[in-house]
C-alpha cells in the first residue's frame, strides 16, 4: 500500500512520472481537479496512477518523447464517483501550449479513465467495449484530429497510443485486421443504405492486409498490440459497431485504403 509521510492515511490517488511525484488527491478533495507540468527527461518516460490500495495504471509516453515533446501539461480531475479522467497537452517547453493546441501547432493525448477502488458501487465492466463508453470519445462532441488517446488493454494492463479518424465525416468505411491492429478503410460513396448490409457485399473483395495477411471484416475486433487481445470487442458487444463511428489506428501507423471496382 502507498502511504504518507507520519502514517497518515494512504492519497486517494498518486500521480507519478517514473519515480517523480506530480501530484496527489486526497479523498476529502473530491471532486477536484489537478494541473500539473512535468518534464519528459528521457524516452522510457511512463505516467503512473497509483490508487490507495496500491494498484496502478500505466501510460507510456514513449511515443511523445519520440516526436519532440519534452513537456506534459497535465489535467487530472477525479470525479464524485471516484472517476478518474485524465488528459494533456504536449509541448517543446514549459510555457503555456493551450495557443499552439488550438491553432494545430501542438498535440494533446486524452488518457483512459478509470475506476478509483473507493467507487462504492463497483466499477462498470469496460472490457471489450467501445470508445464512447470508455470515455475516450463522447457523442455529439467532435475530438479534434491532434488529440491521440492513450489505452491500456484489459488483458495485459499495457498501454498503447491509438489516433483516431472520423467516420461518417470522410464518407468511409473502416475494418480491422484479424491478427493484428490494423486497419482498412473502404473509400467513399460506395455503401447506400445499412452499412452493415452493404459492408456484407463486398467483404469477400476486400484485399488482405499488406502487413501480416490476415482478413479485414466489418465485425472484426480492434486487437492490443501486445497481446492481441480484443480492445473493443465487437463480437461481444454487437450493438457497438454501428454507435463507433471512430475509427481507430495504432498512432503513427498508416491507413490502409482500398476503393471498389466500378
Amino acid at each position: 500500500m502507498v502511504g504518507t509521510e507520519g502514517g497518515a492515511a494512504p492519497a486517494l490517488l498518486r500521480v507519478v512520472l517514473n519515480d517523480a511525484e506530480v501530484c496527489t488527491v486526497s479523498r476529502d478533495e473530491v471532486p477536484v481537479e489537478r494541473r500539473a507540468v512535468a518534464e519528459l527527461r528521457a524516452p522510457a518516460s511512463v505516467l503512473h496512477f497509483v490508487a490507495s490500495d496500491g494498484t496502478r495504471r500505466s501510460y507510456d509516453l514513449r511515443s511523445a518523447y519520440e516526436e519532440g515533446d519534452r513537456f506534459l501539461h497535465l489535467s487530472v480531475r477525479v470525479g464524485p464517483g471516484y472517476t478518474v479522467q485524465a488528459d494533456a497537452l504536449l509541448g517543446t517547453d514549459a510555457g503555456d501550449p493551450r495557443e499552439a493546441f488550438e491553432a494545430g501547432k501542438s498535440r494533446g493525448v486524452r488518457l483512459q479513465p478509470f475506476f478509483l477502488p473507493e467507487r462504492s458501487d463497483g466499477a462498470v465492466d469496460l472490457a471489450g467495449r467501445g470508445l464512447f463508453a470508455r470515455g475516450l470519445h463522447f457523442p455529439g462532441v467532435v475530438t479534434p484530429s491532434n488529440v491521440s488517446l492513450l489505452c491500456i488493454c484489459d488483458r495485459c494492463a499495457k498501454s498503447f497510443r491509438l489516433q483516431s479518424f472520423h467516420a461518417r465525416f470522410g464518407g468511409v468505411v473502416y475494418a480491422y485486421c484479424s491478427r493484428a491492429p490494423h486497419t482498412l478503410i473502404v473509400g467513399e460513396g460506395y455503401l447506400p443504405g445499412d452499412e452493415a448490409e452493404a459492408f456484407a457485399r463486398i467483404e469477400g473483395a476486400l484485399p488482405p492486409c499488406e502487413k501480416c495477411g490476415g482478413e479485414f471484416h466489418y465485425a472484426n475486433p480492434l486487437r492490443c498490440p501486445h497481446c492481441t487481445a480484443p480492445f473493443i470487442d465487437f463480437a461481444r458487444h454487437r450493438g457497438e459497431r454501428g454507435r463507433e463511428y471512430y475509427g481507430n489506428a495504432m498512432y503513427g501507423e498508416p491507413l490502409q485504403r482500398w476503393i471498389p471496382a466500378g
